[in-house]
């Protein structure tokens, strides 16, 4: 499934720089970060796990799929809440990522 790429713009305002990037381009980030956050999840589930047992590691390929699975939606769902953001409708909040950014 291909997306067409946004002309969108993003900027993220941090305490050390802003950063200014597309709306796939961000997306993608957000997918990565979700990722992570899932596999950092699963990992502390399987903290129980003997020492001697052999840990498997994920591939870098496992990433790049998921990635790639989840833009069109993550994209989907960044357009909602910039739709919902520029009406006075309830606002969305992210329920995937403890951590909050400012966008």
């Amino acid at each position: 499934m291909s997306s067409t790429p946004s002309s969108e713009s993003i900027t993220l305002n941090t305490e050390l720089q802003h950063l200014n990037m597309s709306l796939d381009e961000y997306s993608r980030w957000l997918s990565l970060l979700e990722g992570i956050e899932i596999v950092g999840k699963r990992a502390e589930q399987l903290k129980k796990r003997s020492i001697e047992a052999d840990i498997d590691w994920i591939k870098p390929l496992a990433f790049e799929k998921y990635i790639h699975e989840r833009h069109p939606s993550m994209k989907s769902d960044l357009e909602e809440i910039e739709m919902n953001n520029n009406t006075k409708g309830p606002k969305l909040s992210c329920t995937t990522s403890s951590v909050h950014a400012s966008v």
